[in-house]
């Protein structure tokens, strides 16, 4: 059991002395005591870097009778415990001990893993709760209440026994005189109430206590007192279950005293303004009544141009949630403090302040809360005439706050150019390519792979919603720091990633489809070839993301980014990667991303489940051997990889037309070949 742990904190299972135990008192029944173990169990000291005993430690004790003749069975059970702490729900165990006095064996515990009160193990060790104790409480409890009705009086039973968590709604027949401050709910047969005493909110040790004063929702059923079956199949609609989010919890059945129609006691659940149920329960928010207050709004603002507002409109209606983000039309002078902060060929990026900043949803309604925002302003250059096929893109910014997309907030207008700008999100730690070299030489090859899924991810949800990216690169993705995430970028920080400028690539005002714009090294060889763009190139794109993130490189960093690197691109050549230096599978996913035929290439689908499923994987030895591998290569070179990279003066990693590259470009034409070190070495 010793040489089974994995982890600092692993439990380092020991023989422990009798006379270890001190104070030992018996609890339930079946040879269960508690005990203080005077030396205690080794706990490792991070700031000494050595275990170290904790004294005085209360645990639990199971004598196992006869247990010396079958030490079989001793050690089978022993077993079926855990060494590690974070298995919340089996039991730990410290060691064996043995009682000198009858040569019966010992399993010594962790302490309130066994019922007090039955002596089996908690259904819920961490939250030291016994469903069959509970159940038999219950069960104890139904002579000291009733309804008048034996068929409610067993349907409330029966809803009490199939309890199975400490945090399930124990389901009551609540008084009415229990209710204070009745107010009707907007066209519905609902009503709002305070009810006195309160639901029971489950404590440790299986105590509950009651939580005063709850506001709670009465479901009033007209004639119900002749139709009973109609009230109890109403009643199973609704859930006992906290976690089950949108579903109304039942939390009683009660009764109008003066009409004597039954009532259904539900959480808060319907809105005040429509009298439906909430989209959202738990954050009081209904879609419906949030969409048709911002159709009302529309006349209260306007960009001055009909197709921004139409926009507009559209990305407001999008919302699906409470915390999506409610696009809008921000006036110019809202924007203050601006500095820039990158350029491009066809935008430039500024750091702003919003001064109002932007609408949340909170305690049922939206508000401004987070005053002076820091915002990113895109400034569209020559963007006074707005194309629809422009706004379509722009369409694929996210306003979801989860889903690793760049979040927009609005759109808003320069008085002086009236060039259009698009308000983002700002994200403090810059692109990816700030990161050169840093990702590969400080990841694990695990690290890398979370990373590869974010950005995957995102990919995948921009070809979902029918939009393809066009300008897919290092440069396009960004890095934020944060003290939550997985991602770290220095010793105290991590990050989240998100892609940005989605089909952006371009002047804003181009309709003229046979420009093709980009990063070079980037663009797949049938866009270079005049093709549209297509979801399969942004996949090229990808396994370009991917030779970065494994080698610290970019792409073609070596050669002249002109025809001659275009033409090589066209006739199959790939970045140098030393096949040493990254996993098999990674390597055969990323050649699949950039395979010359796009219809071989993997779709955004498949590349988030061949990234996640390595990383995922457990069991899989042949991956944890490559990955070790790949490790072991990055130790033993690390030395020489670092800053090896040198960047040819005519490479260029930022957006441009590419056409002047590409004009005399032959689709037969396979005789150049002077980038002749862009090859992958086997």
């Amino acid at each position: 059991m010793q040489l089974l742990i994995e982890s600092h904190n692993d439990i380092i299972v020991e023989w422990i002395p009798y006379n270890q135990f001190n104070n030992v008192k018996k609890i339930g029944k079946d040879g269960f005591d508690i005990a203080i173990w005077k030396n205690g169990s080794l706990e490792y000291n991070y700031e000494k870097i050595k275990y170290e005993r904790e004294p005085n430690k209360e645990v639990t004790l199971k004598c196992l009778n006869n247990s010396q003749n079958v030490i079989s069975n001793l050690l089978n059970k022993a077993k079926a415990y855990s060494i590690k702490v974070n298995e919340c729900n089996i039991p730990k165990i410290y060691g064996i001990s043995q009682n000198p006095d009858t040569n019966d064996y010992i399993i010594v515990f962790n302490n309130n893993s066994f019922c007090k009160e039955c002596g089996e193990i908690y259904t819920d060790i961490w939250r030291k709760w016994c469903k069959p104790c509970q159940i038999n409480n219950l069960k104890q409890n139904f002579t000291n209440w009733t309804s008048g009705n034996k068929i409610i009086d067993e349907f409330i039973q029966e809803t009490q026994l199939k309890i199975k968590s400490h945090n399930d709604i124990i389901v009551e027949w609540i008084p009415y005189n229990q209710f204070n401050t009745i107010k009707e709910i907007s066209f519905s047969k609902a009503y709002l109430a305070i009810w006195k005493n309160g639901k029971n909110g489950s404590l440790e040790y299986n105590d509950y206590e009651r939580e005063p004063d709850k506001e709670v929702t009465l479901k009033c059923l007209n004639n119900s007192q002749n139709v009973i079956n109609d009230l109890l199949n109403e009643a199973k609609t609704y859930s006992i279950k906290v976690d089950e989010c949108n579903i109304p919890k039942i939390y009683g059945i009660s009764q109008n005293s003066d009409t004597n129609d039954y009532i259904i006691v539900l959480n808060n659940s319907y809105c005040k303004e429509c009298g439906k149920i909430y989209t959202d329960i738990g954050a009081k928010w209904c879609k419906p009544c949030q969409i048709n207050g911002l159709k009302q709004n529309f006349v209260n603002w306007t960009s001055g141009n009909e197709k921004i507002n139409n926009f507009i409109q559209k990305m407001q209606l999008k919302i699906n949630n409470y915390n999506d983000i409610i696009v809008e039309w921000i006036p110019y002078y809202q924007l203050i403090s601006i500095k820039e902060i990158g350029k491009g060929g066809f935008a430039t990026v500024y750091l702003a302040v919003w001064k109002d900043g932007p609408l949340n949803y909170n305690k049922r309604e939206y508000k401004r809360v987070t005053s002076n925002k820091e915002v990113a302003l895109k400034c569209l250059h020559n963007s006074q005439n707005i194309t629809n096929e422009f706004l379509n893109e722009v369409n694929a910014y996210s306003i979801s706050i989860n889903n690793g997309i760049l979040k927009i907030f609005g759109i808003s207008q320069n008085p002086d150019t009236n060039n259009y700008i698009i308000v983002l999100e700002y994200v403090d730690g810059g692109n990816f390519n700030n990161y050169n070299n840093y990702i590969s030489r400080n990841y694990t090859w695990n690290e890398k792979l979370v990373v590869l899924s974010k950005i995957g991810k995102g990919l995948k949800i921009i070809h979902e919603n029918k939009v393809v990216h066009r300008d897919f690169h290092t440069g396009n993705i960004l890095v934020s720091i944060n003290n939550n995430s997985y991602y770290y970028i220095s010793e105290n920080h991590s990050s989240n990633i998100y892609i940005s400028d989605m089909g952006l690539c371009g002047e804003v005002s181009n309709i003229d489809k046979t420009k093709i714009y980009g990063v070079m090294p980037f663009v797949a060889p049938e866009v270079l070839r005049g093709k549209p763009y297509s979801q399969a190139a942004d996949v090229y794109s990808f396994g370009m993301i991917m030779y970065y993130i494994a080698t610290g490189r970019q792409p073609f960093a070596n050669c002249a980014h002109d025809s001659v690197l275009v033409l090589n691109i066209c006739n199959g050549i790939r970045p140098e990667i030393n096949e040493q230096e990254a996993p098999k599978f990674y390597i055969d996913l990323m050649k699949n991303c950039w395979d010359e035929d796009q219809d071989k290439r993997p779709s955004a689908i498949e590349i988030v489940k061949l990234v996640n499923d390595p990383y995922c994987s457990v069991i899989d030895e042949e991956i944890k051997k490559q990955i070790e591998k790949a490790e072991e290569y990055k130790r033993t070179n690390f030395l020489s990889t670092r800053n090896s990279q040198s960047i040819h003066p005519q490479a260029c990693y930022t957006s441009r037309l590419l056409n002047p590259f590409t004009q005399d470009l032959s689709k037969d034409d396979t005789s150049c070949t002077e980038c002749l070190d862009c090859v992958i070495i086997d």
